[in-house]
């Protein structure tokens, strides 16, 4: 018997459909695990919590400047830095990229495993550096806070900071 290399090829093809589905839809059930647990340690996350990885090169959290923009980088923010900022940075600059920042309170004053708010943004032609932002009209309260970031659906990565 002779083996055709049309099916083979299909056959390979069916496989790899099959795979990549299986792979998305594990990454997309587990993007918010944490979302309504707790644990002993607040901050603890899982791989799937953390993200892929694929599209962000870096992040990272930032002050406000005084003009509405990042300023300095840091990872602990103080109760009265009402603005506050995550940065990323994508590995290819490509317009229509859909982000969307998930911000979190982790464990702050009372409150945990709750979302605050989601940012969604379409990047532009040659936009690699994008960030979200989220400004409160009151002090923040003292805390562990994470913000996920999403990138065309798919959690990407996930950053944690403290508000003192």
């Amino acid at each position: 018997m002779k083996h055709h290399p049309a099916w083979l090829a299909a056959g390979l093809l069916v496989f790899v459909i099959l795979a990549c589905n299986l792979g998305k839809r594990a990454n997309s059930n587990n993007g918010n695990g944490n979302a309504n647990s707790t644990n002993s340690n607040p901050q603890a996350s899982t791989d799937a919590d953390l993200g892929s990885g694929l599209a962000i090169k870096e992040i990272h959290m930032a002050k406000d400047d005084g003009n509405g923009s990042p300023g300095e980088q840091t990872d602990t923010f103080e109760t009265g830095d009402r603005t506050i900022h995550c940065v990323t940075t994508l590995k290819s600059a490509k317009s229509g990229t859909q982000m969307k920042f998930s911000w979190w309170i982790v464990d702050a004053e009372g409150t945990q495993n709750r979302k605050i708010k989601d940012i969604d943004y379409k990047t532009r032609a040659l936009e690699n550096i994008v960030h979200g932002h989220l400004t409160l009209p009151q002090d923040w309260p003292a805390g562990k806070y994470k913000v996920q970031v999403y990138v065309n659906g798919d959690i990407d990565k996930t950053v944690f900071y403290t508000v003192r």
